[in-house]
């Protein structure tokens, strides 16, 4: 699946929860995501179902289904979708009836993102000590003898093996410079 906001469509994993919606697309376009719903309340996005299809495709696999059968059906066999995606082309509004509308609207069902999630089911948390405020080896100018690294540094990092990678790196920097300044 994809997420598009704005001038980005990022293609990953997006999870329809009691909640909302999670998933590496989301969590790509947060920072983005966040600063809308700040600022505006809300933030309206774009799901494509099928990104790797094209509108003309998922027509033409519409029409050649049964009119007699279920939408459901007809959406789970000719566009492969799981229910929960059919559920959120449901929730979008009155569903066109031709097929050519119908794919239009797997490749872009709207969302309204209202809120982050809270801290208890956070998997990765924005702010931190900003850049400028360290020296090169990641020691706080502010207190001399202090170093930060991960999550403690204020970037958005892509979450799970890369944040993982991104705070052993900053650690092991901070680590060397500690050493450095020891020997």
């Amino acid at each position: 699946m994809a997420l598009g906001f704005g001038d980005l469509s990022v293609r990953g994993e997006l999870l329809l929860t009691g909640r909302g919606l999670e998933g590496g697309a989301v969590y790509a376009l947060s920072s983005r995501l966040r600063e809308a719903i700040d600022a505006a309340g809300e933030a309206r996005g774009l799901v494509d179902l099928r990104p790797d299809r094209t509108v003309a495709e998922l027509a033409a696999r519409l029409a050649r289904q049964d009119r007699k059968a279920s939408l459901s059906n007809r959406l789970r066999k000719s566009a492969s979708l799981p229910p929960a995606a059919i559920a959120l082309v449901r929730t979008a509004g009155p569903l066109p009836a031709d097929p050519e509308g119908l794919a239009a609207r797997i490749k872009s069902v709207p969302v309204r993102l209202t809120a982050t999630s809270g801290l208890e089911r956070a998997i990765s948390t924005a702010g931190g000590v900003r850049f400028e405020d360290l020296d090169a080896g990641l020691q706080m100018r502010s207190r001399p003898g202090t170093w930060v690294a991960g999550e403690m540094l204020d970037w958005e990092a892509p979450t799970g093996g890369y944040l993982l990678q991104a705070a052993f790196a900053t650690g092991v920097h901070a680590a060397r410079d500690i050493l450095a300044r020891t020997a």
